[in-house]
């Protein structure tokens, strides 16, 4: 559809920026603000196109999504959140807003007032909306520490004879 067309091309651009960018951070030490922000951009684009096997939302639904996510709308929220915030987000809209998710189905547009409607949507909802940790720090972010293999266990599987 064109929503689908209109979303995508801007997405196309932002992941094959995010992976030039990630390749190349790989080798830099200090990035600058910019950059930090187009990665952590990215990793929120590579977590919304995430879906599960054989359940994959409706064209409508996903045009949102991706519109949420390449016009920055999703910022905001932490990496490991994402994919929560898309489906409560979603499932918001099918609830609530069900004309908006029509209007999109019918026109297969997102028109300038669908797309106002929805910028005060997910404004709304993600001011209510609460992180699964508050006490994440945003990627990018220069307090981000590599602690985090040390405070998670190791379980180890051990194989039994029966």
């Amino acid at each position: 559809t064109k929503a689908m067309k209109s979303v995508s091309g801007r997405l196309k651009l932002d992941l094959a920026q995010y992976r030039a960018l990630e390749a190349f951070a790989m080798f830099a030490s200090d990035l600058d603000p910019a950059s930090k922000q187009q990665l952590a951009r990215g990793a929120r684009l590579v977590e919304l196109l995430k879906q599960k096997q054989a359940d994959p939302y409706p064209v409508p639904e996903q045009a949102v999504a991706i519109w949420a996510g390449t016009t920055g709308e999703l910022d905001p929220i932490a990496v490991e959140d994402i994919r929560r915030f898309e489906s409560e987000f979603l499932d918001h809209l099918r609830r609530n807003k069900n004309d908006l998710m029509q209007g999109i189905q019918e026109t297969g547009k997102l028109e300038d007032s669908t797309i106002e409607a929805l910028e005060a949507e997910i404004k709304s909802f993600r001011d209510s909306f609460v992180p699964s940790n508050e006490e994440n720090v945003p990627v990018g972010s220069a307090e981000e520490s590599g602690d985090e293999a040390q405070d998670s266990e190791q379980v180890q599987i051990v194989k039994q004879k029966r």
